[in-house]
């Protein structure tokens, strides 16, 4: 009887051995799952630039004069096929075409996209276009990482440039 006890509880050890041997092969490493999320990110940043439909989430404001302003409020700029849908601040000089004392944002408009191109780069994407507001024509270009980190240049005729920063989302994400 003692032999029988010893080999179940060796027999049992074994099956316990292989089968934790088992479970440590299955799970992955921290570096592994890291990797995985972040194909997964490119994957969805190259989609949402493709589509042309995405939201970029500003989280910063460097205008050409002053110090660089964090944003606190949820400020974005959404492109949906051929329009722009911008809901953003701006700090800095008009040169002209602003009327003195407008409280209004040059760069709040819902306005169509004039002349989109996206372009592949070496570590993501380039994507410009032009609106045409009520007394300006707005260039954009987007510098977008392969992982989603964005910034975007806003040039203007009328008033002077500004850099924002920030992420890109889907625009269901967005509320």
């Amino acid at each position: 009887m003692n032999d029988m006890k010893k080999l179940v509880l060796l027999a049992a050890f074994v099956v316990l051995l292989f089968s934790v041997q088992a479970q440590n092969s299955e799970k992955k490493s921290k570096k592994e799952l890291k990797a995985e999320k972040k194909e997964l990110q490119i994957a969805e940043v190259n989609k949402l630039v493709e589509s042309k439909n995405f939201v970029f989430d500003a989280s910063t404001a460097n205008p050409m004069t002053g110090r660089t302003v964090n944003l606190t409020s949820d400020y974005d700029m959404t492109i949906k096929n051929d329009s722009v849908f911008s809901y953003m601040p701006y700090y800095g000089v008009a040169y002209s075409g602003a009327a003195f004392g407008s409280s209004d944002s040059p760069m709040s408009f819902n306005k169509p996209i004039e002349g989109y191109t996206s372009e592949t780069t070496k570590n993501g994407y380039l994507v410009k276009f032009k609106v045409k507001n009520t007394n300006d024509v707005i260039d954009c270009t987007f510098h977008i990482s392969e992982t989603g980190s964005t910034s975007l240049s806003v040039s203007s005729i009328n008033r002077q440039s500004i850099n924002y920063s920030g992420d890109l989302v889907k625009i269901e994400e967005k509320k």
